[in-house]
């Protein structure tokens, strides 16, 4: 089982650029996060693809899935995905929160991630990471759960 990162451990910066490398990846006008993989009976079932699962893995292995309670977290996020101005002062912590309720909704709500890159909002939280100052990794003062 994995249960996530400690929120007051910063990730390495060789785990921020991993994670940062998916940006031109998700940015390509011709990445689509899902495949079909097969037709029956009127139903469509897709998969996600290679990029969105590395991106996943990059994630738990730098630190970016955090113990929290994300699922009281959701208004908060709702109001950064809604409210796309807000990520523009968000430090790490909220970043780490963000990447961490999406990667958990899509355990219980199939097709969230996805949702959340045809949107845009997965890479609008991964250009506020790559435009936060070097100091900005620090994670000692996470919000509270």
């Amino acid at each position: 089982m994995i249960i996530g990162a400690d929120e007051i451990v910063a990730p390495a910066p060789a785990d921020i650029e991993a994670v940062l490398a998916f940006l031109p990846i998700f940015e390509d006008p011709r990445f689509l996060p899902e495949v079909v993989v097969a037709e029956e009976q009127g139903w469509t079932f897709e998969q996600y693809t290679r990029e969105v699962y590395e991106f996943e893995k990059a994630l738990y292995r730098g630190g970016f899935i955090v113990r929290f309670d994300w699922v009281h977290w959701e208004p908060e996020a709702l109001r950064y995905y809604r409210e796309l101005g807000r990520l523009e002062t968000a430090d790490m912590a909220t970043l780490r929160r963000l990447l961490t309720f999406h990667i958990r909704k899509n355990v219980t709500c199939e097709g969230h991630l996805a949702e959340m890159l045809r949107d845009g909002h997965v890479q609008a939280i991964l250009r506020r990471l790559e435009a936060l100052p070097g100091e900005a990794v620090d994670t000692t003062d996470a919000p509270g759960a």
